[in-house]
């Protein structure tokens, strides 16, 4: 829900006449950014970069598909439906002690501990 809200509010942004605050805002540079020690600053743009990646929205074009608000909706829509409808199935993993099948690596992982655990086996 915030990535698809995130998408939603940057493309109004990017539809709104250059006058405006928000967009003023939203491309500008600070004229003194330098900091001597220390991690760099989070910048929004660099947030916006990863959540355009995490949808599979092309980072250098985004502003042309921002454009056309109902092409835009529909990119910032399609994480929802790649993870709702998923096109390769799960790889199963069998635990070695009860040939439970779990579906995610980290899941086996949990089960077998405690599978061990209850026979009796070393860690």
């Amino acid at each position: 829900m915030v990535v698809k809200s995130r998408l939603r509010w940057v493309g109004h942004v990017h539809r709104m006449d250059d006058h405006r605050l928000p967009k003023i805002v939203m491309y500008s540079e600070l004229s003194s950014g330098y900091r001597e020690r220390g991690a760099p600053r989070k910048r929004y743009k660099d947030s916006l970069k990863r959540t355009l990646s995490a949808c599979d929205i092309d980072v250098q074009g985004w502003s042309d598909l921002a454009t056309d608000r109902s092409a835009w909706i529909t990119a910032a829509n399609n994480k929802r439906l790649r993870r709702d409808n998923p096109t390769q199935t799960p790889t199963p993993h069998p635990c070695r002690h009860c040939s439970r099948i779990c579906r995610a690596r980290i899941g086996l992982i949990s089960h077998e501990r405690a599978c061990r655990q209850r026979h009796g086996q070393p860690p």
